[in-house]
């Protein structure tokens, strides 16, 4: 089933990771992927207006993501490692999305999701080029198997972001992800999604 999402805030907080520490969290034999020439893992926040699933309206709602990047099928995929989401969110769930519940607050300037040690205070920058993180169609999760869907993403503007504080994450380790340096950030304002629910069953052709 096809669902359709106005985004209205996307931000993109990554971190250089050792690739070891991938492949302990990758499912089956997926190998890491480099993403404009290094390793890394995100907490991607983002913020939807209405949308619709078929034809059905959808009401307003926030998420947060950790994900990483593998390798599969000869394409740089995107593993969602979590899913949180805010409760207008929760249909999903009958449809086969992996989502949990949390409270996530986008604001002017600053990401909160205090029940995940999450806290992304930044300023917005200049236009920038998005690079392999503004482009990637491949999404992956896992949940009784790997699941494959698209997102098709609508013209976005993305702009450079900077830290203005300090970042907390701990999500990434509760997660067994202890990444190295400081965040980059992207962000961009009004663009969409078009995506397909990953189906409730699928196996993975990665697991022979």
């Amino acid at each position: 089933m096809r669902l359709r999402l106005a985004v209205r805030d996307l931000l993109i907080c990554s971190w250089p990771i050792d690739p070891v520490s991938i492949e302990r969290v990758a499912p089956g034999v997926l190998a890491p992927a480099p993403v404009d020439g290094r390793h890394l893992v995100s907490v991607v926040a983002i913020r939807f207006g209405a949308g619709r699933l078929g034809r059905v309206p959808t009401p307003r709602f926030s998420q947060l993501n950790v994900r990483t990047y593998l390798e599969d099928e000869g394409q740089t995929a995107v593993l969602f490692l979590r899913s949180y989401v805010t409760p207008g969110a929760l249909p999903g769930i009958l449809f086969g999305a992996p989502f949990r519940t949390a409270r996530i607050h986008l604001e002017p300037r600053l990401v909160r999701a205090p029940g995940l040690g999450v806290r992304i205070p930044y300023r917005l920058g200049g236009p920038a080029d998005p690079g392999e993180l503004g482009g990637h169609e491949r999404g992956l999760v896992e949940a009784g198997g790997v699941r494959r869907f698209t997102v098709e993403r609508g013209p976005a503007e993305w702009r450079a972001a900077e830290p203005e504080g300090e970042v907390h994450a701990r999500v990434l380790l509760a997660l067994g992800l202890d990444p190295t340096g400081p965040p980059s950030l992207l962000y961009a304002g009004d663009t969409s999604f078009v995506t397909s629910l990953p189906p409730r069953s699928s196996a993975s052709r990665s697991r022979r």
